[in-house]
């Protein structure tokens, strides 16, 4: 299935005029992979030596954070998920492990400093739209056992069914890549 895709005027207000994404077709994804451990694991050493400075002055993570202040919220209460990642490595001293996509996905997070939301790309419609929300919709994010409320003008992406990312933040537990995904969809904001 190949998906369509729109962008609102509200969202490209917001500044944000590119997004790119790739779907992968056919896919095998393994609970894990030698390879993605080793490289966890040095991702997770190099990590541990930042500091917290480095985290709060980092210049991608600080776009984030001002994009979530320009609408009215707060960075802490949702900071940019490459800084929920690096502060969960730090905390924990690894990487969580969930399967070979989602950890593949991690070490590029952790690495760039970048938002990407990875979904069941047959879980989705046929059309992912960029855009702010109404307020009212559920969200309940991966790892999430209750929906949270979104606000009205907060920046999601969302197919005709559900929000699939809220706030560069988190990503939507009812479309997550598990090791039953044959197909999915990557976007990067």
């Amino acid at each position: 299935m190949r998906l369509k895709y729109a962008v609102s005027p509200a969202f490209e207000a917001l500044g944000i005029r590119n997004s790119v994404v790739a779907e992968m077709y056919d896919l095998s994804v393994v609970p894990t992979r030698n390879d993605l451990v080793l490289e966890k694991e040095a991702s997770a050493a190099r990590i541990l030596e930042i500091s917290e400075e480095d985290i709060a002055s980092d210049s991608v993570l600080e776009s984030y954070r001002s994009l979530v202040r320009s609408i009215g919220r707060s960075p802490k209460r949702f900071p940019p998920a490459a800084e929920k990642l690096l502060r969960q490595v730090r905390r924990t001293g690894h990487y969580p492990t969930i399967n070979a996509a989602v950890d593949a996905y991690n070490l590029v997070v952790a690495r760039t400093g970048l938002a990407l939301g990875v979904h069941d790309l047959d879980q989705l419609d046929h059309r992912i739209t960029f855009r702010t929300s109404a307020g009212g919709e559920e969200f309940t994010p991966v790892g999430g056992d209750k929906p949270k409320l979104i606000q009205s003008g907060d920046y999601v992406y969302a197919d005709e069914q559900r929000v699939l990312a809220w706030l560069d933040s988190s990503d939507s537990d009812d479309v997550k890549v598990s090791t039953s995904t044959k197909n999915l969809v990557v976007v990067i904001q």
